[in-house]
């Protein structure tokens, strides 16, 4: 980066000018702070991926589907019905 390009490294005062190398550590201290500010929220979100995406809505909506075709079944009073349990 240029020096004269940086609206940091203008003169003033006394036309005291700041070293590059401060430039650079300021610049980094502010990515580095930024970064780790929102770290948390992303890490929440890759974490709870499925929550986002509607997977975990879907399993819901499966289960309360089946639970009311049992219910249903139940209040037919069909004792046919049975449960496949070998897979």
């Amino acid at each position: 980066m240029a020096d004269g390009n940086n609206m940091l490294n203008k003169p003033f005062g006394l036309n005291i000018k700041v070293p590059t190398r401060t430039i650079k550590q300021t610049q980094e201290t502010a990515q580095n702070t930024v970064n780790g500010l929102w770290q948390p929220l992303f890490n929440f979100i890759d974490e709870n991926q499925a929550v986002f995406k509607g997977d975990i809505a879907k399993e819901i909506e499966k289960y309360n589907l089946m639970s009311y075709n049992v219910g249903a079944a139940l209040r037919k009073g069909n004792t046919n019905g049975g449960f496949d349990v070998k897979g």
